[in-house]
């Protein structure tokens, strides 16, 4: 039997998850010939799921001696040193993939997610320089080009690139709508809504597009549309806390403070709490100390399997907020905590009104949401990234419409996104206590 034919067999059992007859095969093939580089690849990657990433590593980079062609290898590679903590070493491992084989898609997107963590964007933007060069009409090359320029702080040569993949790319490529968006939080509203119209045209089922269009285009939408929300957490559920720990996100621990604070003056814990909008449970870990019963609540099945498996929540709903919260409950509530969920919804009188029901009185929300400097005359104003930003007086304007008491609020920072601060408000209202 031919090597290939016998390698293709130890793949195979490998794929099955049967790792001792791979490994028997493997070995076969380095007895025959311990410079084989597909053995030795392979080889590393059994040795990788098995938890012996050293060795994996070892393997792979004498593969890579061997035959240093080899861009499946060097995105294994890659993969292995980003997930034992070497983002620089894994960066350079798909870079080099992509200068063997310029449309390696995997090592594209594997480029990009790193990009954000290396720091070192002037040497990422030296190789990107030749690689547009080389192959002007590489849109993920352009799009990674726009990154590197994006973090160094170069906007008009970031925008040029990302306008640039958008063209050369096909109008339903994964990336389109986020680059569309980068376009209109660079102050080109113009070529966004062109890229975005095209998109929707080619898709007219991409929910996140029409979406992202009417807020670019200034539509006067209340709020993100439900089956947006939905099927933007549902996609991102298992990389969400990864993503948001990149991004410095700050916010669970912010409203957790608040929380803390407010238990210290209290002579026993919060006997019903609720976490609204509890995404992965990123908060209720913070606060579970202080709680009798806790319960998480949020529109996406897939976050809360994640938030599930904290087991930390007593119960956990899958729901939307304002039906939750006007629901005929089984109780009300003395604690409310939402993070970073009312930056989805526009018009928080709704809201406020279906909370006013819901908390006992003396009862208090603790909620963060993206803070808007400027008097505008609605009072929340939709950016590119499709998320709400509210001024404090609007907030007070709806919890005093709905008869709760607007208690305090404080600025900080939430996280950081496309380089910059997003600034945020924690803010405080309560149900009157009985006269």
């Amino acid at each position: 039997m031919q090597t290939d034919e016998r390698l293709q067999e130890g793949i195979a059992a490998h794929r099955n998850g049967d790792l001792a007859t791979a490994q028997d095969i493997y070995l076969e093939i380095l007895g025959k010939n311990p410079e084989d580089p597909d053995g030795l690849h392979f080889l590393g990657l059994l040795h990788f799921d098995a938890g012996r990433a050293d060795s994996a590593i070892e393997l792979i980079q004498r593969s890579l001696e061997i035959n240093g062609s080899n861009t499946s290898a060097l995105n294994n590679l890659g993969n292995i040193l980003k997930l034992t903590g070497e983002p620089k070493g894994a960066l350079a491992a798909y870079v080099q993939a992509v200068e063997y084989e310029p449309r390696h898609p995997e090592a594209w997107k594997n480029i990009n997610v790193l990009l954000r963590n290396t720091g070192d964007y002037q040497g990422l933007l030296t190789i990107m320089s030749e690689i547009v060069r080389l192959d002007p009409e590489n849109p993920e090359a352009w799009h990674t080009y726009g990154l590197a320029n994006m973090f160094l702080g170069r906007s008009e040569e970031a925008t040029d690139a990302f306008n640039k993949s958008l063209e050369i790319d096909t109008p339903t490529s994964p990336n389109a709508v986020w680059r569309a968006r980068i376009l209109a939080a660079e102050g080109r509203e113009d070529l966004a809504l062109k890229h975005l119209e095209r998109i929707v045209d080619a898709d007219p089922n991409n929910k996140a597009a029409q979406y992202h269009l009417a807020a670019v285009r200034g539509d006067e939408l209340e709020g993100a549309p439900k089956d947006y929300v939905t099927g933007h957490f549902d996609k991102f559920a298992a990389s969400f806390d990864e993503v948001l720990e990149k991004l410095g996100y700050r916010a669970p621990d912010l409203v957790a403070e608040d929380v803390v604070a407010l238990a210290e003056k209290e002579t026993a814990k919060f006997q019903d709490v609720v976490d609204l909008g509890c995404g992965t449970g990123l908060c209720g870990p913070l606060i579970r100390d202080h709680c009798v019963k806790l319960t998480g609540v949020d529109l996406s099945k897939g976050m809360m399997q994640k938030a599930a498996e904290l087991e930390v929540y007593d119960f956990l709903v899958e729901g939307e907020l304002v039906s939750f919260l006007s629901d005929d409950l089984p109780t009300r509530f003395d604690l409310a905590v939402c993070v970073d969920t009312l930056c989805y919804i526009g018009n928080l009188q709704p809201f406020m009104e279906a909370l006013a029901k819901a908390l006992k009185p003396g009862g208090r929300l603790i909620a963060s949401v993206e803070h808007l400097e400027d008097g505008s005359a609605r009072g929340f104003r939709v950016d590119s990234s499709g998320r709400y930003a509210h001024t404090p007086d609007y907030i007070r304007k709806c919890a005093e419409s709905a008869s709760l008491i607007y208690a305090q609020d404080r600025k900080d920072v939430l996280r950081r996104e496309l380089g910059k601060d997003v600034q945020g408000l924690i803010f405080q209202v309560m149900a009157p206590q009985p006269s």
